[in-house]
């Protein structure tokens, strides 16, 4: 491809915390992008401060508009105001300083039409690392035939967002695995670029991972995403069922109790593998409630969700407009 225009685009909501962080990083991409954009959801914290002031000393192409919406509406209005022909999607994260250059690379040639980077989680203690491990996918752990891209590190052509009609702004989390499930339905070509590397922030206890998974296991259950690559809902419903079976039958046969202990003991294991990994040791106990905390969190997020499933969008319908409302 030649003679194209690329862009970044993020959206934002009361990031005051680590918004300075990201767009540092930004700067320090290897290649700098035809424009910048960045939407804010309506942030009360700071947030738009840091953006004026960001806006009237860097070097970079960029500017910023006020959305007020979910992050599907911000993620939509950023690629429209950023109006180029290939589209790199990150969140307020630590962005790595050859991201940009390497995950819009293969757009650039035609070798994909949508480039799935990879995400490292941040932890500056060892429960901050555990947490780490416990809500994100490990590298080893991925098959890159069937990665589904998070857009907190993913790049796509105009025409590849325009084709599915971009993210489904019913959605206010989950938006971006609803569009790559719609961009695999609908036959683009995707690759996925490991060292396109994104380093984040995630969950900081257990009850924020919980709230954080029924957040996105909601939004799952009202697209219905069950049973599509890379989502484990019925794992984790076959399990949890298998094991409420085992324990009743334990009340006509108490063998099977053994056996539940013995497979509750298995599942914990391979819950915590990554910690494991990461020879997180004194961490197991704590990594092991979180797992609990976040089976839970999706079992009964995705089931509320599909008491409000949403009518299925046609597969190349117009993402719906959203106009811009503030901003410089």
């Amino acid at each position: 491809m030649t003679d194209v225009r690329s862009a970044i685009v993020a959206t934002v909501l009361n990031e005051v915390r680590h918004i300075r962080e990201f767009l540092d990083s930004l700067e320090r991409q290897t290649r700098t992008p035809d424009v910048l954009v960045v939407t804010d959801g309506g942030s009360v914290d700071g947030t738009t401060e840091i953006l004026r002031q960001f806006a009237s000393h860097t070097r970079l192409p960029f500017r910023w508009q006020g959305v007020p919406g979910n992050r599907s509406q911000g993620r939509n209005a950023a690629i429209r105001l950023a109006d180029t022909d290939l589209i790199a999607v990150t969140d307020v994260n630590i962005v790595e300083p050859e991201w940009f250059e390497r995950i819009i690379a293969p757009l650039e040639c035609g070798k994909a039409d949508v480039v799935g980077g990879w995400y490292e989680p941040l932890g500056d203690t060892p429960r901050e690392s555990a947490l780490g491990a416990m809500t994100l996918f490990s590298l080893r752990d991925i098959r890159p035939d069937s990665f589904v891209p998070a857009s907190r590190s993913v790049a796509f052509t105009r025409e590849a967002w325009r084709r599915v009609g971009g993210y489904d702004e019913r959605l206010a989390t989950a938006e971006d695995t609803v569009l790559a499930f719609a961009m695999r339905r609908a036959g683009l070509r995707f690759m996925f670029e490991p060292r396109a590397v994104v380093r984040c922030w995630t969950a900081t206890s257990a009850v924020e991972a919980f709230r954080m998974y029924r957040r996105y296991a909601f939004s799952d259950g009202r697209a219905g995403t069950l049973g599509m690559p890379q989502t484990h809902y019925g794992r984790i419903y076959a399990v949890y069922g298998i094991a409420a079976g085992v324990l009743v039958l334990g009340f006509w046969w108490p063998p099977a109790w053994i056996a539940l202990v013995g497979g509750a003991v298995a599942y914990a294991f391979v819950r915590v593998r990554a910690v494991v990994r990461l020879g997180l040791w004194t961490q197991i106990p704590y990594s092991i409630l979180v797992g609990l905390a976040v089976d839970v969190a999706q079992m009964s997020g995705y089931a509320a969700g599909r008491v409000h499933a949403l009518p299925a969008l046609p597969l190349d319908g117009p993402a719906r407009a959203i106009r811009p409302r503030r901003g410089t």
